[in-house]
């Protein structure tokens, strides 16, 4: 090969792959046409999450009619009419960047809420027991006999539910999370305990929390107040929410600023001891959303990156979901007109690419307060629609498969099997948004390279592992994936 076509084919191979998922060698993924809630009953912090029975079942809040709103897919084309779950004489506090949170156990679904009145109002959970058909009374968690309680979060493991919100002393300083569990499936609860105090800080006082919960750890995260230093901190329970006994540092980017952020975390279990957590940040003058994995038996942090890139100068929002492997995020990103992002990966928080980053909304206005989770086979992604008051609700998911192929596409290997260098040349016709990467057999990523037009490139696989790997090149619609032997 001569110096001018090498010069080529390396420069090619900048921009491979806004379509690939590890695993799935290179499907690409799409977005639905998004579906419209009814744009009357407000879209303040819409969550979303798929139900026991596979539904997606999206709530929200009106900051007008002080109402909390739930609604399930209807299996067509759009969404049930809404139940409003806070009853007539309880009306609720409703924030632009915090609201109410559920969380879904079995066929129970727990929906936790703050009653309006920023001094005066407490913490209520509603509870369905038929996958949000229906919802019982309310329940009131906290047991202050002042109202200053906010923020509340909830998760749910064998029937134990567990509430974290912020509680103020009795002049409504010195904010502190505190935890309420109820070991009757949220018939009643027991008094909060603390969790903040730990630090000998005041945790930030307008910034939602998050709890996560398995079979060996309960977790909360929230924003700390060390003087005006406000880094996301997770505070760990040992035993199932009793005592709080350490610190996690998922977030050591002493982001100082004066005034509160209103932009909290979100986490999720990606293993029995470790988990991952997204949150806004600043570093180096620039706003920015990361993402840490942490190993809670080690103690220590896995790997943080930045999750935002390419995404604006003013990212925020970020939430995450985890399930079977699947690794998804959504944030807001831009700046004037923002629009919410996506990035997924099926290797851990490593495995995301910045290269693979999608604009879900990628529309005039403001599309913001995403939220996401993950279910039959695809990302579920619901947002607030500022410019027409809807939420709005749509799917990503694969939307190419090894089987869409060129029938006059050439796309070689040589030498196959081989144990020093591989050439890889291709004529893939049209090829304005091409990638080519490299899996092993596990499904990790073991080369990743852009490409624009034709061409072909030595590859060294001398210092691979001997084994299967596969070789996929995606150009336009056209997906084309080879076997490729490593020999000893």
């Amino acid at each position: 090969m001569n110096a001018n076509m090498r010069k080529r084919f390396k420069l090619n191979f900048l921009i491979l792959s806004a379509f690939f998922t590890p695993y799935l060698w290179g499907q690409g993924m799409s977005v639905s046409t998004p579906i419209a809630l009814p744009d009357s009953l407000g879209n303040y912090h819409p969550q979303i999450e798929l139900t026991n029975d596979n539904v997606p079942a999206i709530l929200w809040t009106s900051a007008t009619l002080k109402n909390l709103y739930f609604s399930r897919y209807d299996g067509v084309s759009g969404f049930e009419p809404p139940l409003q779950l806070n009853p007539t004489g309880l009306p609720l506090q409703a924030y632009g960047w915090s609201g109410p949170d559920l969380a879904i156990w079995q066929d129970n679904i727990y929906v936790v809420f703050k009653e309006f009145g920023y001094s005066t109002g407490h913490i209520y959970l509603v509870r369905s027991m038929d996958n949000g058909i229906s919802f019982g009374d309310t329940v009131r968690v906290d047991n202050l006999s002042t109202g200053y309680a906010n923020y509340p979060d909830v998760a749910v493991s064998n029937d134990t539910v567990f509430v974290t919100f912020m509680d103020h002393d009795a002049g409504g300083l010195n904010p502190q999370y505190v935890v309420a569990r109820s070991l009757d499936g949220g018939a009643t609860f027991e008094p909060a305990v603390d969790v903040s105090a730990i630090l000998g800080d005041e945790a930030c006082d307008c910034c939602q929390p998050e709890i996560i919960v398995n079979d060996k750890y309960v977790v909360v995260f929230f924003r700390n107040n060390d003087s005006n230093v406000r880094d996301v901190k997770a505070v760990v329970s040992y035993d199932r929410g009793a005592t709080f006994t350490n610190a996690a540092v998922v977030d050591d980017h002493l982001w100082t600023i004066m005034s509160c952020p209103s932009s909290g975390p979100d986490a999720a279990f990606s293993g029995t001891d470790v988990m991952i957590t997204a949150y806004r940040s600043r570093s180096a003058g620039v706003n920015r959303v990361f993402i840490n994995e942490y190993d809670l038996l080690a103690d220590s942090s896995i790997i943080t990156s930045e999750l935002s890139l390419g995404t604006g100068v003013t990212p925020n929002y970020p939430q995450i979901t985890y399930s079977s492997g699947n690794l998804g995020a959504v944030w807001e990103g831009r700046g004037a007109d923002p629009d919410i992002f996506f990035n997924w990966s099926t290797s851990g928080v490593a495995g995301l690419d910045s290269i693979n980053i999608l604009n879900v909304t990628d529309a005039t206005g403001t599309q913001s307060k995403p939220d996401i989770c993950y279910g039959n086979g695809k990302y579920h992604v619901v947002w607030s629609e500022v410019s027409t008051n809807e939420v709005r609700y749509a799917t990503i998911s694969e939307s190419l498969s090894i089987e869409d192929r060129e029938p006059n596409a050439s796309f070689n290997i040589y030498p196959n099997p081989s144990s020093e260098t591989i050439t890889v040349a291709h004529k893939m016709g049209s090829c304005s948004r091409c990638r080519l990467f490299i899996t092993d057999v596990g499904g990790r990523m073991v080369l990743s390279t852009a490409n624009i037009g034709d061409g072909f490139e030595p590859i060294d696989v001398s210092s691979w592992p001997a084994g299967i790997y596969m070789v996929s090149l995606i150009a336009e619609k056209t997906v084309r994936t080879e076997k490729l032997i490593v020999q000893p």
